[in-house]
């Protein structure tokens, strides 16, 4: 991670040197709206860390191990997948939480159902959808969201399994 970290960083710094020579108006503005994002995001990042942290206190890894570990099977996927439409946070607290959830042994898999589902449905969004596309298809994306979610679950814990991370 933190070679991927430095690379990124060190070609976007070379990105910015090199805009400056070239355009430097651009290259000005891209930094004042980089610094503007980063003073608005910090104190959203700050405190879903901190959130994440205490939830990581909270929850019991063995809960979480019983609900979307392995021995949970494609149910812990399913659930995994249903839970994360209920999920309101942002990305910033949604992420750590994620991260939790597979540092409490939650499978990868079930993770990625949570996400997924997070992504495509959040039932915070669903009232402002429904008077736009109804009722049906509102239901219908939903459920079938959750289903893509869920079936992608079971994929990545296939393709995961076949190809585990290299440490």
């Amino acid at each position: 991670m933190e070679k991927t970290l430095i690379y990124l960083g060190g070609a976007t710094l070379i990105a910015y040197l090199a805009l400056a020579l070239i355009r430097p108006g651009v290259a000005a503005d891209g930094l004042e709206s980089s610094l503007e994002m980063l003073l608005q995001s910090t104190p959203w990042i700050v405190v879903s860390m901190f959130t994440a942290g205490l939830i990581s206190e909270l929850v019991d890894p063995a809960l979480v191990a019983r609900l979307f570990g392995a021995e949970s099977g494609i149910l812990g996927i399913f659930i995994a997948a249903v839970l994360g439409a209920f999920g309101t946070g942002s990305r910033w607290a949604m992420y750590p939480l994620a991260a939790g959830l597979l540092a409490a042994n939650a499978t990868p898999g079930a993770v990625f159902a949570f996400m997924t589902s997070w992504q495509l449905v959040s039932v915070t969004r669903l009232p402002a959808e429904l008077p736009f596309l109804g009722m049906r298809f509102t239901v219908y994306r939903t459920v079938i969201s959750i289903l893509m979610a869920f079936i992608g679950g079971m994929l990545f814990d296939i393709v995961w399994a076949k190809f585990p991370p290299r440490n």
